[in-house]
């Protein structure tokens, strides 16, 4: 096993939250220095639970119960901020039978199971295999 295979995705949920907090950070100084009303880029925050939701479904596989969530909310969002008033009221009952359906499809083809960050780690070596040399261990003697 070489080191590529330990690495952990590059597109990821923390980078996501990462670059969001500095796109959010650049806005509102570019806002607060009044070289352009940030305002209006702010109203695009669903794409920030899009991308999310994409994460999460790179790193889970395509039924990811958290990634289908966020992006859930996002399309939400975007037809909060972007559709005719009262289009999220008529039509919120496709988000029920959306979550439905990933649940089924669950169901039928079950997902591996993840280990746990803590429950990974290997555990520590055995008094025979020590690098202490005052021990009678197995060495390598030199």
């Amino acid at each position: 096993m070489n080191a590529q295979d330990t690495r952990p995705p590059i597109f990821s949920t923390k980078l996501v939250v990462g670059l969001a907090v500095i796109a959010l950070g650049l806005i509102l100084t570019a806002d607060s220095l009044r070289w352009y009303d940030a305002w209006h880029l702010l109203t695009w925050w669903p794409l920030v639970l899009a991308a999310l939701g994409l994460a999460r479904l790179v790193q889970d596989g395509p039924l990811s119960l958290r990634g289908h969530v966020w992006l859930c909310f996002s399309v939400a969002g975007f037809i909060s901020q972007f559709g005719p008033w009262g289009l999220l009221e008529r039509w919120w009952p496709i988000f029920l039978v959306w979550g439905g359906l990933i649940v089924t499809l669950r169901a039928i083809f079950p997902q591996p199971k993840r280990g746990r960050k803590g429950k990974d780690a290997p555990p520590s070596p055995s008094p025979a295999v020590s690098c202490d040399p005052e021990t009678d261990s197995e060495q390598v003697k030199p």
